[in-house]
């Protein structure tokens, strides 16, 4: 089935995205990550399995959106999941697009660059619009919320995850250790998180948050798999400083309080969705 026969051009808005400096530089991270992405991708991989959970059932026509796609990696699980239905995915970054539109089961899958809080589709598109962490990287959830809820079809589902504050609180807890700098980006709480949602029309089929935690033999182990999965940058910082052997000491030290006799571990608040929007 070709994807573009039902996610014709039209339904993409001429004008595109005007990206803030900050998105800018995310984007220009995870396109330089893309190749190692999914090889790192332990938390993200878990989070999207559990995530998938809250898929509904849907009828063969339906239209979908993986909004904040990546790699392709969910967007090929959905695939998988749904396999007579149009799919469509939507990134930031075109260097992820890039990489993801080479997967061979996916060439009829429509691939757009475009921003979650700008989104280029007209209204009542997509039956389902699913995203596994990637609206923490926006600066509005309202703004997600009211995108999403513009752009679904009436009964149409949205079924997401993003963080809550807490997130890497181990991390957060030892660079404290070493300066008073942000190094660690900060969530909304999940309180806050909720009050958006319910802000919004949409039917709550469930909300709720998890922590989800990995464990790693040393510091420097979670600090290369947090680059090489190009989420190093701190929205809203500007520090860009490296790592210095006494630096790495220093973070060893203050994190070494969290060890455990499975490693160092690094927790993640997860917040899970599913929502409907009324018929």
């Amino acid at each position: 089935m070709n994807a573009g026969c039902l996610i014709s051009d039209a339904f993409v808005l001429e004008s595109a995205p005007v990206f803030k400096i900050d998105k800018r530089r995310i984007a220009e991270k995870f396109g330089r990550a893309a190749k190692s992405y999914d090889a790192s991708a332990n938390l993200q991989q878990l989070v999207a399995s559990r995530t998938r959970l809250g898929l509904p059932e849907l009828a063969d026509n339906a239209v979908i959106l993986d909004m904040g796609c990546g790699t392709g990696k969910e967007t090929l699980a959905l695939r998988n999941r749904y396999p007579e239905n149009v799919m469509a995915g939507l990134d930031l970054s075109d260097g992820m697009l890039t990489f993801a539109q080479k997967q061979p089961a996916l060439v009829d899958c429509k691939w757009i660059v475009g921003d979650i809080e700008e989104l280029p589709f007209a209204e009542e598109t997509f039956d389902l619009i699913f995203s596994s962490l990637a609206i923490q990287w926006c600066e509005s959830l309202s703004e997600v919320l009211a995108q999403v809820y513009r752009v679904l079809k009436p009964g149409g589902w949205f079924v997401f995850s993003t963080l809550a504050a807490g997130s890497l609180f181990e991390l957060q807890t030892a660079w404290r250790n070493v300066d008073d700098e942000i190094h660690v980006n900060s969530y909304e709480t999940f309180e806050r998180q909720m009050h958006c949602v319910a802000a919004e029309e949409f039917q709550i089929i469930s909300l709720h948050q998890r922590m989800e935690t990995l464990y790693y033999p040393a510091v420097l182990n979670l600090l290369r798999e947090i680059k090489a999965l190009g989420a190093n940058t701190v929205v809203g910082s500007d520090n860009q400083s490296l790592l210095g052997r006494r630096t790495l000491r220093q973070l060893e030290s203050g994190y070494l309080p969290f060890q455990i006799s499975k490693g160092l571990p690094a927790s993640y608040q997860v917040i899970y969705g599913v929502l409907c929007k009324p018929e």
